[in-house]
């Protein structure tokens, strides 16, 4: 038995689907443990509602507060730059 042409596409289309979220969700996960990390280095323990503020940004956010933070001199510095990217 012969699986139509449509079907098959319809696999492929869902299976190169699945692959993209999936790397998209890995990239982001990756983002966040980095940056959490060096914030974690650099500032000391995050607190909890700051680190799910953090864990919300998309990547490029992550991307800027992550060059960001490299600036940062105390927790203060982050709840600004929180304050302002979420304004």
């Amino acid at each position: 038995m012969e699986l139509s042409t449509l079907y098959l596409e319809r696999i492929q289309d869902a299976t190169a689907q699945g692959i993209e979220q999936g790397i998209e969700q890995g990239i982001e996960r990756e983002a966040v443990s980095l940056v959490m990390r060096l914030l974690n280095r650099r500032l000391g323990s995050i607190a909890p509602e700051m680190e799910a503020q953090i864990r919300a940004l998309s990547v490029d956010r992550l991307e800027d507060l992550g060059e960001a933070l490299l600036d940062f001199q105390s927790e203060a510095d982050l709840i600004d730059w929180l304050e302002r990217t979420n304004g």
